[in-house]
Formats: structure tokens, sequence, C-alpha cells
């Protein structure tokens, strides 16, 4: 769990962690040349990638009390270097009186996490300004792929989707966001996540659409994955 008092902060700790991350490459011993032509091609377009989630969460809803704030120190251990995790207008080390909405919500490891609405909207309106997300005003969960960015004030985006966890919640999709994001945690966590993404830079731009839709489907009730497949579906969408 990592302060997200403004788009600035994901920003700069998105791609601190994408610099110090190295890059997946393939490799292939004792190939014809074609076949080691083949191999610097795939490497050539093989960029590194970094899963992240940011969540939209209002502690004074009754979702929000009961699924995010009851386990966010969990989920902040348990995410370890799996996946960041970003809890959007909630943070610990603030500068000091720029929100004066500030109050405490919850504890990690002993040190009061705290929640500002004035950060809150503020982070929205900027990925809204950015991105082609509108906020629903229930609690949401963005899913992105990124890269490495050239422009330090913004997120190099491939893909992203959008999951709104109170109506998941409803379908039944998952019985809580700690069984949710444990599914996310152990898929980040393995060579399968690192080895799906460099096939979808070889496969062109459609494959690695599909990809972090269809991946985050396979998390959910087989019953509910056709439904929410559909792409004009608002429950999970691309955007």
């Amino acid at each position: 769990m990592i302060d997200a008092i403004s788009y600035l902060n994901i920003v700069e700790a998105v791609n601190r962690d994408l610099t110090s991350m190295p890059k997946r490459m393939m490799f292939f011993d004792s190939v014809e040349p074609a076949s080691e032509r083949l191999a610097t091609s795939i490497n050539e377009k093989t960029q590194k990638h970094s899963l992240v989630a940011v969540l939209f969460c209002n502690p004074r809803t009754e979702f929000c009390k009961k699924e995010i704030l009851e386990s966010l120190s969990y989920l902040h251990h348990r995410s370890g270097k799996a996946i960041n995790i970003f809890c959007c207008g909630y943070g610990a080390y603030w500068p000091h009186g720029k929100y004066p909405d500030l109050e405490p919500v919850t504890k990690i490891d002993g040190t009061d996490w705290l929640y500002s609405d004035n950060a809150f909207v503020s982070v929205i309106n900027e990925f809204e300004d950015k991105t082609n997300w509108k906020y629903s005003g229930e609690n949401e969960l963005l899913l992105l792929d990124v890269s490495p960015s050239v422009d330090n004030g913004n997120l190099n985006i491939n893909n992203a989707i959008v999951c709104n966890l109170e109506q998941m919640k409803k379908d039944e999709a998952f019985s809580s966001v700690r069984s949710l994001f444990e599914k996310l945690i152990r898929y980040c966590a393995t060579t399968e996540s690192a080895d799906a993404w460099t096939f979808s830079d070889t496969q062109g731009l459609d494959i690695a659409k599909s990809l972090l839709k269809n991946t985050f489907l396979s998390f959910l009730p087989k019953d509910l994955q056709k439904t929410y497949k559909q792409a004009e579906n608002y429950v999970i969408k691309k955007i």
C-alpha cells in the first residue's frame, strides 16, 4: 500500500519501480541464424510491464468500511513486491497543512493512515483528465498495465480496465475483496504473468488489449465470466 494523495505520487512510485525492475529477455541457445534473428526480434519488441492496482474507495461507505479498511494492513503486507496497490486519497506521510480535512481511518504497522476528501477528489479529477475513465461514484478498482514513462508527469498506460467492486460483490463475483486480491497477487507473483505480457508484446495491440481483461475475468466464477466479457458490460470494462 503506497501513499496516493495525488496522481503524481502514483506516477513517481510506478516509474521508480519500473526503472529498478529488470527487463524480461528471451534467449535461445544453439540456434540457427534464422532463429537467432527471431529471438532478437522478440527481444526488441519486449518491454517492461507492471500491473498496478488503483483503488477509489470512500471510507464513509459501508462497502469500503467492511471490504477495504479492515483489510488495508493485510493487503499492504500480502501484496509485497508482487503488485503495487494505491488507495487514492489515503496516506501516512502528508505535507504539513496541505489538506485541512484529514482524518485517521485505519492503521498500518501502528502508523495512522489518514484520508482526505480533497485529496480523493483531486486524484479522481487527474485520472479523468488523463484517461477515458469517468468515476461512477461507487467503489472502483482500476487495473493498469504500465510501462516506463518518458514523461515523468504521466503514467505510460498500455491497457487498463475498470471494475465496479460494489456491483461485483452484489453479483457474487467474489466472496470478499481479500479473496479477489489474493488471486491477483498470486498471479502477479508467478512467471506466468511475465510470460503472458511478453507473448502479448509480440502478437500485436489487439491481443494485448484483451489480455488484461481476460486475465482478470479468469479470477471470477465461470458463470459470470461470459456476462462480464461483453465489451459493453459496465461492471468490468476496458478504458
